[in-house]
């Protein structure tokens, strides 16, 4: 193999191995369910070999980070096509976008936590098609005059509609990341608020959206919400504190997979 140094820092694909109600665990891939059972070891078999056939399909090795319940550190590899599998300490960051024209201000900031940026260049469906760019317009209308439940339910509109013509286009994640952030500053339902942000988290991973540091906002924004969620109702937050974990797993948040880690340790213990 050559040297891991010399493999791309993407695409960086997301193993996890997590609990299932119906079949006692599940193994997903970039967020895609792709085998259940309750061997573990067969399922770390199975996603060890969809790791093989992408590095075989790229034609070298590719990148890996493996999450699973019992394990507090998650385990970073390279795959390659002969199915050799290399431990990493750590993956390198994704390359720095292209520089784009100056970014319009963002919205204000919530105080729960920080908000996505602005992009500089927004997707072309959003710029070049009349009606997803009205459609888009009217969401910032209506949270400019305060209205953000109508905001919310726009920014859905959209995206659905993006979603049913685009699968998980760049438009169609762009338009899901301003909905989880609207959804953020209704300060209203911290459970389903933080559910949105932990899917959104993992959408924008799995779709390799960029900006990244959206991605990383989104991850934290959970996290944050999820502290709220936990002042207010301990139980709620505990039914949370596993798929937030897994995500911050994912997305290398490792000290607040701990934070999420310890805290549901001592809910039990309790």
């Amino acid at each position: 193999m050559r040297k891991s140094s010399t493999v791309p820092a993407t695409p960086l694909y997301a193993l996890m191995i997590r609990s299932d109600e119906e079949h006692g665990l599940a193994l997903t891939l970039d967020g895609e369910e792709i085998a259940t059972g309750s061997d573990i070891e067969a399922l770390r078999a199975g996603g060890l070999s969809e790791l093989r056939v992408r590095a075989a399909l790229a034609g070298r090795p590719v990148r890996a980070r493996a999450v699973e319940p019992a394990c507090p550190t998650p385990w970073n590899m390279i795959v390659c096509p002969d199915g050799t599998v290399v431990d990493v300490a750590e993956h390198p960051a994704a390359p720095a976008a292209v520089k784009e024209r100056p970014a319009p201000p963002a919205p204000p900031t919530p105080a729960v936590a920080t908000a996505p940026s602005a992009p500089g260049v927004l997707p072309a469906l959003l710029l070049e098609v009349e009606a997803y760019r009205e459609m888009w317009a009217a969401v910032w209308a209506a949270h400019a005059e305060g209205d953000l439940p109508t905001a919310v339910a726009l920014a859905y509109k959209l995206e659905t509609a993006l979603a049913g013509w685009f699968g998980e286009d760049a438009a169609t994640i762009t338009v899901l990341t301003a909905r989880a952030w609207l959804t953020l500053c209704q300060r209203t339902d911290w459970h389903g608020t933080t559910e949105l942000l932990i899917t959104t988290a993992l959408r924008c991973q799995a779709a390799r959206y960029r900006p990244e540091a959206d991605t990383i906002r989104t991850a934290r924004n959970a996290h944050a919400c999820w502290h709220r969620l936990r002042s207010e109702d301990r139980e709620a937050a505990a039914d949370l504190a596993g798929p937030l974990a897994d995500m911050l797993a994912i997305l290398g948040e490792d000290d607040r997979r701990r934070d999420v880690l310890q805290d549901a340790s001592a809910v039990s213990s309790t």
